[in-house]
């Protein structure tokens, strides 16, 4: 089933570095909810855990309002990738913002992802699209729109219809010893 989604958001930050509560879960809840999104990933920068508690706050105390996959944005070289977690140890992981903070040629970071973020609601770059659609073609990769959301209202600015049983079939292993997945 496709799902209305923004894969790319940082909740934790948006709530001034607030720990995970059931306060600060409702907050994310309402303000997807208000965007009219089937869920979020929370992917703060190098770290997963404020994602997971959420999750499991909202599962546990709220009914499942919306769907939130756990994630984490994290440095690789000098790109920055997305990694969503799904059961089973599965991650699927996309180049976020390319272009952003480092020019990159997107080539180097094939054998790492399964998605390439086109659309993204921080940082607007000038991408050669043409040739990411080719990429993207080659290499059966996924192009995603997504927030990058640094603030609770910018939630839901870009987003994908996408199915989650999508991302799951195209995610794959950690990557190595120091893989984020908890």
């Amino acid at each position: 089933m496709r799902l209305k989604l923004d894969l790319h958001t940082h909740c934790q930050e948006a709530l001034f570095y607030a720990q995970p509560t059931l306060e600060t879960a409702q907050r994310i809840v309402e303000a997807v909810k208000a965007k009219g999104l089937d869920g979020i990933a929370i992917t703060e920068h190098e770290n997963a855990a404020f994602g997971y508690k959420i999750k499991e706050l909202v599962e546990e105390h709220l009914g499942k309002p919306i769907i939130i996959v756990p994630g984490c944005e994290v440095d690789v070289a000098r790109a920055q990738i997305v990694e969503l977690y799904f059961p089973e140890g599965l991650v699927f992981r996309f180049l976020a913002h390319p272009g952003y903070p480092w020019s990159i040629r997107i080539e180097d970071y094939l054998d790492q992802i399964q998605g390439i973020e086109v659309d993204n609601g921080l940082h607007r770059v000038a991408l050669d699209l043409d040739k990411i659609d080719a990429l993207a073609q080659k290499y059966d990769l996924l192009l995603l729109s997504n927030s990058d959301a640094h603030s609770l209202q910018a939630i839901g600015e870009y987003y994908n219809y996408i199915d989650l049983e999508e991302l799951r079939r195209r995610a794959c292993a950690p990557m190595g010893k120091d893989a984020h997945h908890f």
